[in-house]
């Protein structure tokens, strides 16, 4: 017998006995967690976003959404997407009121959720693959432990040898047991080819990430998207690089990738504005031209001033600032003139009083 003792003053999360019983049992265990911390976060009131999530779990962003529209299937999360496919609540249902799984109602729980962008090709710096909320993703084989034999086997191929000793050298040491049983995945049971592995871990690592299991999950992103070639995975991360280390270098920010807050502005630029690049770009130029030095709140705030004046495009800005220009000219002072006649001090004179003396002389 084993007994189970709590401080009094701990926190308590309830969750349903059906969702252990009926629920929990089948689902992923990974999606388990992430359901679980939502029920945790209920009781909080702080906003929530999708990379939040993933670094708490060091999963990617993909993942988070994977598991989210596991439990939207399964019935017991409502989530709520604006125009763009972006998710922008999630309601709670709970097993409850799922169908077949129960009677009893409950009101449904919303919580916030950032929003998760995606466009062809978009991610967060954690995943390099994408696709639209909407979209299921591919089926990604089971992982299955490989024999000694089929281990010994494909060591002994030329390519994987290669292949070990590049990814060695990219991660500065030699590789565990574990990470060769990884790449040797990849190779066998994701059906990456040796040319894709090496830049799954040149990719990760330019990331500042060397996990094994951030790598996986990478790897498991672009299995899922049907990424199978070094071109499909480098045109996957494209628009990050360009959106994200523009605004750095726009910033003079060089040799480092964005900050989890630094990323929540460029996001909501880029998500909330509806700004495309050139304009941002311009936002952080005139940053730097003003206060010497970047600061994204100070560009947040142009930005703002921008979306309520109607700029859309880069183009839009010369005639803002001309209409500013305009204003600020109205409402200066009007200079003295500088007539002759008018500087002159002229005296105030009682014409009646004059004309009576003169009329007396």
């Amino acid at each position: 017998m084993i007994t189970l003792k709590k401080p009094a003053s701990a926190g308590i999360t309830a969750v349903n006995n059906l969702f252990i019983d009926q629920y929990m049992p089948d689902a992923n265990g990974e999606f388990v967690k992430i359901y679980l911390y939502l029920l945790r976060n209920l009781q909080d009131t702080g906003e929530l976003t999708i990379s939040s999530i993933a670094d708490i779990f060091d999963h990617t962003e993909n993942d988070v959404r994977r598991a989210l529209v596991y439990w939207e299937k399964q019935g017991l999360l409502i989530l709520s997407r604006d125009s763009s496919g972006e998710i922008r609540e999630i309601a709670f249902t709970g097993p409850w009121d799922a169908p077949d799984k129960g009677s009893q109602e409950i009101p449904a729980f919303a919580e916030t959720a950032a929003a998760y962008s995606e466009s062809a090709g978009e991610k967060d710096d954690r995943d390099a693959s994408s696709h639209s909320p909407q979209e299921a993703s591919r089926k990604v084989p089971k992982r299955e432990p490989l024999t000694a034999d089929r281990i010994d086997e494909l060591r002994k191929q030329e390519d994987i040898e290669q292949l070990l000793f590049i990814a060695a050298q990219y991660i500065g040491r030699p590789l565990s047991s574990a990470e060769i049983s990884d790449i040797l995945y990849y190779y066998d049971g994701l059906h990456f080819s040796a040319d894709l592995i090496e830049y799954l871990v040149e990719y990760c690592v330019s990331k500042g990430n060397k996990s094994r299991h951030y790598m996986e999950k990478v790897a498991i992103g672009w299995a899922g998207d049907g990424i199978s070639t070094v071109q499909e995975a480098k045109a996957s991360t494209n628009l990050y690089n360009k959106k994200y280390y523009s605004v750095l270098n726009a910033f003079g920010i060089k040799n480092r990738g964005p900050a989890a807050p630094e990323r929540e502005y460029i996001d909501r630029w880029f998500q909330e504005y509806q700004f495309d690049l050139p304009v941002i770009v311009e936002a952080c130029s005139r940053t730097i031209a003003q206060i010497h030095e970047p600061s994204f709140q100070y560009t947040d705030k142009i930005l703002k001033q921008w979306q309520k004046k109607g700029v859309r495009h880069i183009n839009d800005i010369p005639a803002l600032d001309a209409q500013r220009a305009r204003a600020k000219k109205s409402a200066q002072p009007k200079p003295a003139s500088n007539n002759r006649f008018n500087n002159f001090h002229q005296r105030d004179y009682d014409f009646e009083q004059l004309e009576k003396q003169l009329l007396n002389s």
